[in-house]
């Protein structure tokens, strides 16, 4: 989370840069900047979430460690057409839940923080325009300049009301002279044609989606700025005098009130005042179009690179960029063996100086060494660490995939046989069990409901199943109790798979048993949402991509 906020910080700060180069661009062709801002900060917000999604789109199987692989879809898939599901656990996203719990705190205090913020902030611009309309009702009503207004005590110069905008002055303004009154109201008469309220009062909306990222609240300063600077534009080209309007703009600037509503398009803060002057003095130098031309093309420039910007992703750091080292064949010979994950089996084998690694039962994958101990695929985005007891021979096995570690522990030849043939004939002899399918619906509705039935899980897996919990009602609960389970198939790795349609939408489980029957790990895929779980605690986790 850390990783993905420091990136919508990066995307933005580079969007806000390309756009203060664009507005210089705009400025010196005497061309109007605000919509820049605009655009700018819902750029800001659309692209961290738009890339992020994109970029971590559902679960794809990895060709060199899958076989022919096959996803039921939303629709699921009549058992009739199946013989056997080819589906590698080694192709499947995993969490990282072997994280340190330090780690998973800080995720989940940064998801609260940013909730509670989020509310706080939707509840003050809420409860800004409630204040704000209980307000209107206590202005008097009048005209200034031919013009009908709101006449406030302390409120205003500004334009208030998102539907129905208007004009408020303070009463002070009703003694300043005739021109001054005039310039004023055209002022905010230009807000009111440009429909500046409504263009301010939808940015700071939007901020409430990410109120933490500070770039976006300078953004929305920024934008503030620009409305003004055009709306100064616009009220000389009517043909005022700049000198007399600049001094209007200083002696109505020097007795407004601080106090400015959230989507209040007003006379300007104080603290805009140099700006906008030195704004309205600018001329057209030789130049011009050769600076507006150059610094067109660096904000442009710009605003690529910010889209180029890759999100963090799920998995871990690209394996490409390592480098290879050369180690000793016999070292590569301690590697070499069978490893249990579950009810699967991974294999690894020695070629001369090259190891590959791949599920029983399809072709494995070349990986390389980055040192003694680790090990990197060069076609997909995972690796290999061992660990060894004192002679040099792995004990353990962890694969490094999608940011989550899963640990498979060494097992002998023959283990792994039993394994595969168990697999095999389960493949072979499959059919449905409606005890088992009723299993599966009791945990459907019993995660829905808070209450998942533990007595139908082997241990490690209810712990798992209970520390996940919240976060699987968030997916589960959404689509409604269970109305029909359909059994599929086994996939290749022995587990059992379904399509659960529920009252609103469906979902799809691979769920692995031991021999009693009892659950031991489970897989459920709703729409582009992933959730695994398994006896083992390195992989018991959510992916929600």
């Amino acid at each position: 989370m850390l990783a993905w906020m420091l990136y919508a910080v990066v995307v933005s700060l580079l969007l806000g840069l390309a756009t203060l180069a664009l507005e210089r661009s705009a400025q010196v062709r005497h061309k109007p900047a605000r919509f820049l801002w605009a655009i700018c900060i819902v750029a800001s917000l659309m692209i961290p979430f738009i890339a992020s999604t994109i970029s971590e789109r559902g679960p794809a199987p990895i060709p060199e460690l899958t076989t022919n692989p096959t996803t039921p879809d939303d629709r699921g898939t009549a058992p009739r057409q199946i013989a056997a599901i080819e589906l590698s656990r080694s192709g499947w996203s995993i969490a990282g839940t072997n994280r340190l719990p330090a780690i998973r705190a800080v995720d989940t205090l940064l998801v609260a923080a940013w909730r509670t913020t989020s509310i706080a902030f939707a509840l003050l611009v809420i409860a800004s325009a409630a204040h704000l309309s209980w307000c209107r009702r206590r202005w008097s009503q009048g005209y200034i300049a031919g013009t009908a207004i709101y006449v406030s005590e302390d409120s205003g110069p500004a334009v208030v009301g998102f539907f129905r905008p208007r004009i408020v002055v303070p009463r002070w303004l009703t003694n300043l002279s005739t021109g001054e009154q005039e310039l004023v109201i055209a002022h905010e008469q230009c807000h009111l044609d440009a429909h500046d309220t409504q263009l301010l009062t939808i940015a700071v909306c939007l901020l409430v989606c990410m109120p933490w990222n500070l770039v976006l609240w300078w953004q929305l300063r920024r934008l503030r700025l620009a409305i003004e600077i055009d709306c100064d534009a616009r009220v000389l080209s009517l043909g005022h005098s700049v000198a007399r309007y600049g001094e209007t703009l200083i002696a109505v600037g020097e007795r407004q009130s601080g106090r400015v509503a959230m989507g209040m398009a007003g006379f300007g803060s104080k603290s805009f005042l140099e700006r906008r002057i030195h704004s309205m003095l600018r001329e057209k130098t030789r130049h011009a179009g050769m600076w507006a031309t150059a610094l067109a093309c660096l904000g442009a420039g710009l605003a690529v690179c910010a889209a180029e910007v890759a999100p963090p992703r799920v998995g871990i750091a690209d394996m490409r960029s390592f480098q290879e080292t050369s180690i000793d064949p016999q070292v590569l010979e301690g590697y070499v063996g069978a490893y249990q994950y579950g009810t699967a089996v991974l294999l690894v084998t020695r070629e001369g100086s090259q190891l590959t690694a791949g599920p029983a039962g399809q072709a494995g994958s070349p990986i390389y060494p980055r040192s003694e101990t680790e090990f990197f695929f060069r076609r997909m985005d995972a690796k290999i660490t061992f660990a060894t007891d004192v002679q040099g021979k792995a004990t353990t096995l962890t694969m490094h995939r999608a940011g989550g570690d899963v640990t498979m522990r060494r097992i002998d030849a023959a283990t792994a046989q039993q394994i595969v043939s168990v697999t095999a004939e389960k493949q072979r002899t499959q059919s449905s069990d409606p005890g088992r399918a009723a299993m599966l619906s009791r945990l459907v509705d019993g995660i829905a409901a808070g209450k998942p039935g533990y007595d139908d899980m082997r241990p490690r897996f209810a712990t798992a199943v209970h520390h996940q919990l919240p976060r699987l009602q968030s997916v589960i609960a959404p689509r409604g109790a269970v109305r029909s389970v359909q059994y599929l198939g086994v996939d290749n790795q022995g587990s059992d798979v379904y399509t659960v349609e529920h009252e609103h939408g469906v979902s799809h489980w691979r769920v692995a048993r031991d021999a009693a029957g009892l659950m031991s790990g489970a897989m459920v895929t709703p729409g582009l949402h992933s959730v695994l779980l398994d006896e083992d605690e390195a992989v018991s986790g959510l992916v929600l991509p």
